[in-house]
């Protein structure tokens, strides 16, 4: 897979209907994503419960999305006058989902249970509209891994990029070397699927206003 190129349209269009948000995130993928497209972010880290809770995977990814934006918008730092997204991404794979790697031995596990095999990427957003309110948001896109190899493997542990990331790997940086290609929103594999967002912020405001 080569390289994304970045800022993308979806990313531009994005930056210019929230040229400023609250990110409820420490991840720094969700920051980049979004400053590279225009808006001016600013980070506040959510005390959230993340325990897997549901049914389906979607309902489960979900569920920790709005913990997050409730603990959020709960806050002493909730500005109703700033639109705030919170999100949450996990992998989805033999029936198991996969979260962010506790170690490098537990990373490399991940990473060769995905090799040459299809995975699902979940990515559930939670989005604070001022004046309107909270929604929900959830996409899924298919990642499919080529073959890797254990010095492969090896080589991108070495980067350290698995810290902190669903699945394993780190899509912007050099992540994108271990996926063949992906069916779907490639701002969902990252950690916020930008377009959905886009699409029910707009289905929102013509439900109120109409």
């Amino acid at each position: 897979m080569e390289r994304i190129a970045e800022p993308d349209a979806l990313q531009r269009e994005f930056g210019k209907r929230f040229p400023s948000l609250i990110l409820a995130s420490s991840s720094p993928n969700r920051k980049a994503l979004l400053e590279k497209g225009g808006c001016s972010v600013t980070v506040f880290v959510p005390d959230a419960d993340e325990r897997k809770e549901g049914a389906a995977p979607e309902s489960i990814v979900a569920s920790i999305a709005e913990r997050k934006i409730e603990a959020y918008i709960s806050s002493e730092r909730f500005s109703p006058l700033v639109p705030a997204i919170a999100a949450d991404t996990l992998v989805h794979i033999d029936g198991e989902l996969l979260g962010k790697p506790e170690n490098r031995e537990h990373a490399r596990e991940i990473l060769t249970a995905l090799s040459g095999r299809k995975q699902e990427v979940i990515t559930s957003a939670g989005v604070y509209l001022p004046g309107e309110g909270k929604l929900m948001v959830t996409d899924t896109a298919a990642v499919i891994f080529r073959p890797l190899s254990g010095g492969e493997i090896e080589e991108y542990l070495s980067t350290g990029e698995w810290e902190g990331a669903a699945g394993g790997y780190r899509l912007q940086k050099t992540g994108y070397t271990l996926v063949e290609r992906i069916e779907g929103d490639w701002t969902t594999v990252v950690g916020l699927p930008l377009r959905k967002i886009l699409e029910a912020a707009e289905q929102r405001i013509h439900q109120i206003y109409r």
